[in-house]
């Protein structure tokens, strides 16, 4: 018994001065982890590009001078503007100093930024470039050059960034680059923007898509625009480089509009066309005089109407008539004096000119080929409409006489 009596008191004992002595530990509490964040958060690859990635330089416009801004409010669209290139610095190091400043062409602003077209002195890509004439001035000399501006990618250029007006561009040339542009949007480069103060207008040589077809634009009059069958099998004339060929003998009323434009041509379609269509003769003229079409029908003159050739083995005299695909006709004089009128084909290398005919011989020589009786021969039916055209032009020319 006295055992256990000492021992229960021991223990009391030891329980007493463990509550004297000993603190309880206060509870800890530890913070979430998104509570206490790291120094450092990682930015999304998206917000980070590559260094040699070109990007448009988005800082807010507000680090300009009063010059700048004066000159921001002047710009508008169609002025070609010298501006810092708008690019990160990442990028910018990259580019030479002399070319870190380069013309833009202006196709639109807002309120805080210009949207333009980069300039450039080299000619690399005529597919996606638009020749300036007088669009770059040299720093040092003052001279001007051409300029290639660049269509494929619109920049956004902030205020700080403009140095100065280089010069507004002409109302020819905005006309052209709008064409070019939306040829460009018809293609793969949907991104970039049109003028929206220049209207789009097709011109002669283009070619568009009409209803499934290929068109080479023939004539333009007024809103009523006209082409010529395109192919990739036959025709009169071949598009080299594009494996077409145009049959002039289908001309067509159509009603094309802008995002079926296919092709441009910037040279002078009319004549490259008409130099086709007569290779024999050096001059070359345009085709809107010198070819017409009616009623399926194309020709030319290679000389003029009632031309008096002569034979150089048989002495035999022809009248020059006209040229059809390529091909040379006339009338036999000595027929015509029997009044037999008949349309031949002739070699000219065996023929030199002679003479010609009056204006009133013409218009006899016409008249009876135009006669009820001449009309239904064989060989002059695929004519009539030539010898039409021509007996109307001639009776206009009679009258100023």
């Amino acid at each position: 018994m006295l055992e256990l009596y000492l021992r229960g008191r021991s223990m009391r004992i030891i329980e007493f001065f463990k509550r004297l002595f000993h603190r309880e530990k206060p509870i800890e509490i530890k913070q979430k982890k998104y509570l206490n964040p790291p120094k450092k958060m990682k930015q999304k690859k998206d917000l980070n590009p590559p260094k040699k990635m070109k990007q448009t330089y988005v800082a807010k416009s507000t680090n300009y001078l009063d010059e700048q801004y004066e000159l921001f409010q002047t710009i508008q669209p169609g002025y070609l503007v010298f501006c810092r290139m708008p690019v990160c610095e990442d990028n910018l190091v990259d580019i030479n100093h002399p070319h870190r400043i380069r013309p833009f062409l202006i196709i639109k602003k807002d309120k805080d930024y210009l949207y333009g077209y980069a300039g450039s002195t080299k000619k690399k890509n005529p597919k996606i470039q638009y020749t300036l004439k007088d669009g770059h001035k040299d720093k040092k000399t003052g001279a001007f050059s051409d300029s290639y501006l660049y269509l494929n990618n619109v920049y956004r250029i902030p205020i700080q960034n403009i140095k100065g007006i280089l010069k507004q561009v002409s109302g020819k040339d905005l006309i052209q680059i709008q064409r070019k542009i939306q040829l460009l949007k018809n293609s793969d480069v949907h991104h970039i923007d049109l003028f929206e103060n220049i209207e789009f207008t097709f011109e002669i040589g283009d070619i568009v898509e009409y209803n499934t077809s290929l068109y080479f634009l023939s004539k333009i009059q007024g809103d009523k625009i006209y082409g010529y069958v395109c192919s990739n099998t036959n025709g009169d004339i071949e598009l080299k480089g594009l494996n077409l060929f145009i049959n002039t003998d289908i001309e067509r009323k159509i009603e094309p509009n802008p995002h079926s434009l296919k092709y441009i041509f910037n040279t002078n379609v009319n004549r490259y066309v008409n130099k086709q269509l007569k290779k024999e003769n050096k001059e070359v003229l345009k085709l809107k005089e010198d070819v017409y079409v009616s009623r399926n029908v194309q020709y030319y003159n290679y000389y003029p109407l009632g031309t008096i050739l002569r034979d150089i083995n048989t002495d035999e005299e022809i009248v020059y008539l006209f040229n059809y695909r390529k091909r040379p006709y006339c009338a036999k004089l000595e027929e015509m004096y029997n009044d037999n009128y008949s349309i031949w084909q002739y070699s000219p290398k065996y023929y030199y000119v002679e003479d010609e005919l009056t204006l009133l011989g013409i218009k006899d020589m016409l008249e009876g080929f135009l006669s009820k009786k001449s009309r239904n021969k064989e060989v002059n039916k695929t004519f009539i409409p030539i010898l039409e055209m021509e007996y109307k032009k001639l009776k206009k020319e009679i009258k100023k006489v």
